[in-house]
């Protein structure tokens, strides 16, 4: 409640509050010993992850089996309100 009516009465004080978020942040990151290598671990999991296993084993199914998006269109509406067998 405090931090609004701050706001309110200054608009700088916008602009130094976000400053201060970005401040603590990069200090934080800056002052990591085990964190930068846990989020480095993490950045290479993604990376394998979305870049690597999509590349070579979730293939572009529709861009392989249809020439134009009418024809990918066609097909993502009938199977998805195709019913489901029991």
């Amino acid at each position: 409640m405090t931090e609004l009516v701050i706001i309110k009465r200054e608009g700088a004080t916008v602009g130094c509050m976000v400053n201060r978020f970005f401040r603590m942040y990069v200090d934080g990151f800056r002052s990591m010993v085990l964190g930068r290598t846990l989020w480095t671990i993490v950045l290479l999991k993604l990376f394998v992850m979305f870049v690597l296993l999509k590349t070579f084993f979730f293939p572009d199914f529709l861009a392989t089996k249809f020439s134009t998006d009418a024809e990918r269109a066609d097909h993502v509406l009938q199977n998805l309100t195709q019913r489901s067998p029991r």
